[in-house]
């Protein structure tokens, strides 16, 4: 996973990616977080990955306490900042390594967007372990998936992002997204982040001895690469991500 902070880094650098401001997005996010964790009143959420902290204020301001973990600093100076402006709840900004960093079971939801898949099959049940350990009793963990047939299929798709250049491989062998970034005034210099994806079934076996187990999953969108828009609803074989709510198993 050497690349990782590198990747990360320069989507920073060259774009911005996790600097700008809190959306709409996030506040949907925030909600499909509410929604799929059936939360009641207020619950105690940890965010990993949480980049420059705009998904974990919105869930902190539909009146939740959250802490939010986040590996780069230039992310975790931003999200200080967007802390400051949470007017419900709390948010509590952490910079660090989710891999290496230690909770409470404390939390009534984890939530993990965006980037799950970063390491081998191996560093995911890890992981998976971990957020186990951190769940009180009938907590849930909400996780984005990469859909391996969206991005088998998009294998080849180059885009312009307007001041930078974007194409999709996939690695049919560890069945991984690669996506790789360059500016066009500099093509020899690019940067690429490698996700595991995974099928439902293939989750399903990932999740075995962890502690963990589905108990719904949900479809995300999609993007039509015709007209380069964003699809909000995809049905789940169409979908370039799917999130899954995991519980703790019974003992």
């Amino acid at each position: 996973m050497d690349w990782v902070k590198e990747f990360y880094s320069k989507q920073n650098e060259w774009f911005g990616v996790y600097l700008g401001k809190v959306d709409e997005s996030h506040h949907k996010r925030a909600w499909l977080v509410q929604e799929m964790a059936s939360i009641r009143g207020k619950a105690n959420v940890l965010e990993l990955g949480a980049g420059g902290g705009q998904t974990a204020a919105a869930i902190a301001n539909l009146g939740h306490n959250v802490t939010m973990i986040e590996l780069l600093p230039e992310s975790v100076s931003c999200a200080e900042k967007i802390a400051a402006e949470v007017h419900q709840g709390s948010l509590k900004v952490i910079l660090g390594d989710f891999y290496l960093t230690d909770f409470e079971p404390i939390f009534d939801v984890i939530c993990y967007f965006d980037s799950f898949g970063i390491g081998t099959d191996s560093d995911q049940r890890m992981l998976l372990k971990r957020v186990a350990s951190w769940l009180k009793t009938d907590g849930v963990a909400i996780v984005e998936v990469g859909a391996t047939w969206y991005w088998a299929r998009s294998a080849g798709i180059e885009m312009d992002l307007g001041g930078g250049m974007r194409c999709y491989g996939f690695d049919p062998v560890g069945c991984r997204l690669i996506d790789k970034w360059w500016l066009p005034e500099n093509p020899e210099e690019s940067y690429s982040q490698s996700l595991r994806c995974y099928t439902p079934a293939d989750l399903e076996m990932l999740l075995e001895g962890t502690g963990l187990k589905v108990d719904e999953i949900k479809p995300g969108g999609k993007v039509d690469f015709e007209i380069m828009e964003f699809i909000e609803k995809a049905e789940l074989n169409e979908a370039m991500t799917y999130f899954v709510r995991l519980s703790k198993c019974s003992v």
